[in-house]
């Protein structure tokens, strides 16, 4: 199944572009890159070649699919181990 606005909370994030719009630490907010590593609270995003590690509950990120679309996810709903919130248990 395609990756699509309605469903991206469902699916695999590693590898989607991703911008922080919104953060409570401010030093974050326009980092962008392709998301390399995720954890339960965490998002690793590679900003060419500089890994930066975002806190997911306390930011906005916009996320680009694979077609191309851009979609705004407020961190706090992906909060969740990557395989729970996959499966639907996160």
């Amino acid at each position: 199944m395609p990756v699509t606005r309605r469903n991206v909370l469902r699916h695999e994030l590693i590898g989607l572009e991703a911008r922080v719009v919104n953060s409570s630490d401010r030093n974050l907010i326009g980092t962008c890159g392709a998301i390399i590593d995720e954890t339960r609270d965490m998002l690793v995003i590679d900003q060419g070649g500089k890994p930066r590690v975002v806190q997911k509950a306390t930011s906005i990120f916009l996320i680009t699919l694979p077609s191309g679309e851009e979609v705004e996810v407020d961190g706090e709903r992906l909060v969740a181990r990557p395989e729970d919130r996959i499966k639907g248990r996160g």
